[in-house]
């Protein structure tokens, strides 16, 4: 019983430090943005909660990224609602992705597994991310979001568009090759703290 306990305690202090980190990095603005479409950023306050998922499972790293998603909808330096909601969706999906492959009691956390991570990680993402992001800004909220992208994709890439279906599609392959360039800045970072925590722990 006192073991349990232990894990109990160990646990919950584990998933506040992660989750304390995440908000930590969030209002450091730990973050960059991506230059095919600005308005996205890679963000490293993804990288405590897939550690919460090496370290400790998924239910912590659940709970890291609910805790984080509560504290983006508190305005400045954070956006309301919609931005908050795709960030957790994106994160959920790449850990469901992550926990297909990786269980600690037994996939040792090599080069392989790494690489078997990454590719699960970026079909569940991407995939559901786009599917995602096709509806907001083609089908809920094409009047919000589509002059946004419209504006961007001319005065970044060059594009001029007039079809409002080929400004969402482009918009969603750019998103696409966001989240699959934000699977391993989030996987190996974490990958390493956690190789040098088995250290410390054997």
């Amino acid at each position: 019983m006192q073991t349990l306990h232990v894990r109990v305690s160990r646990w919950v202090a584990g998933t506040s430090l992660l989750a304390s980190a995440a908000i930590v990095i969030s209002l450091l603005r730990f973050r960059f943005p991506y230059p095919l479409l600005p308005f996205l950023s890679f963000d490293l306050a993804e990288i405590p909660t897939v550690l919460a998922l090496l370290v400790l499972d998924f239910k912590s790293a659940f709970v890291v990224s609910v805790i984080h998603w509560i504290t983006l909808n508190f305005g400045k330096p954070y956006h309301v609602l919609i931005g908050p909601l795709m960030k957790l969706t994106a994160v959920i999906s790449m850990l469901i992705g992550f926990r297909i492959v990786f269980n600690k009691s037994k996939v040792t956390l090599d080069r392989r597994n790494l690489v078997y991570m990454i590719i699960s990680g970026s079909l569940v993402r991407v995939g559901l991310m786009s599917l995602v992001t096709f509806l907001l800004y083609y089908l809920l909220f094409p009047e919000v979001y589509l002059p946004t992208s419209t504006q961007v994709l001319k005065n970044v890439i060059g594009l001029e568009l007039e079809s409002s279906f080929l400004v969402a599609l482009i918009t969603v392959i750019l998103t696409a090759f966001f989240n699959l360039l934000h699977i391993p800045l989030s996987l190996l970072p974490a990958a390493s703290v956690y190789a040098l925590y088995r250290r410390i722990v054997r």
